[in-house]
């Protein structure tokens, strides 16, 4: 059998969690060095970049996201925590 693996970074800092900064795809693309560009973070976190501050609690956001994930077939594997940064290690098995 074989897998594929995604990891999800989840940011768990509130220090920052108000700032302009952190509402903005693109800074945030920039810190991460391009790795993930700023169209995507906005198309899987909409709640987190969209521009009302009447967002949906971060849980449901994480909930809505692993739905989506599991519709395309990924299954939560484990998460590991390193420093201030949560990873979430996501699989699917691969034909």
């Amino acid at each position: 059998m074989k897998w594929e693996y995604q990891v999800v970074h989840l940011n768990v800092d509130n220090s920052s969690s108000n700032s302009e900064e952190a509402r903005n795809p693109k800074a945030a693309s920039e810190k991460l060095k391009g790795s993930l560009s700023p169209d995507f973070l906005k198309d899987q976190f909409p709640e987190q970049y969209q521009e009302t501050k009447d967002s949906e609690h971060p849980a449901i956001q994480l909930s809505k996201f692993l739905n989506k994930k599991g519709l395309e077939r990924w299954e939560l594997s484990e998460t590991i925590k390193i420093g201030h940064m949560l990873l979430l290690i996501l699989k699917r098995q691969v034909n």
